[in-house]
């Protein structure tokens, strides 16, 4: 369960039984997580990207962008950390640009943000 509200101080609370609802369980884990900042001794839970792989993001994205017939969305799609809310308004986004493509007979972009 993701909780968004400022007045909570974790962002997720997670009970491991439901990973696998087909067993039965006397009992269950359940762990809460809190964002905070990376700090120089931590190792980071997301992508920090580094120098050396812009230049292969950048092959990437230049062969994607010839590709027809797909369009990339998402953090694995647009190899970027998304927060929940900038993932929904996406996905909002790409539905719209999706509808229109429909009614205007155009084919769907290859990407409907901007990922440089």
């Amino acid at each position: 369960m993701n909780y968004c509200s400022v007045d909570v101080p974790y962002t997720r609370i997670t009970e491991h039984k439901y990973f696998s609802p087909w067993e039965q369980h006397d009992g269950s884990v359940c762990y809460k997580e809190y964002s905070r900042a990376c700090e120089e001794n931590d190792i980071p839970y997301y992508p920090i990207r580094q120098m050396g792989e812009m230049a292969l993001l950048e092959k990437y994205l230049s062969l994607a962008e010839n590709e027809t017939n797909i369009t990339f969305v998402g953090r694995l799609g647009t190899y970027r950390y998304l927060d929940m809310d900038v993932t929904i308004a996406e996905a909002l986004k790409t539905a719209e640009v999706y509808l229109n493509s429909l009614t205007e007979n155009q084919p769907m972009p290859v990407f409907t943000v901007s990922v440089r």
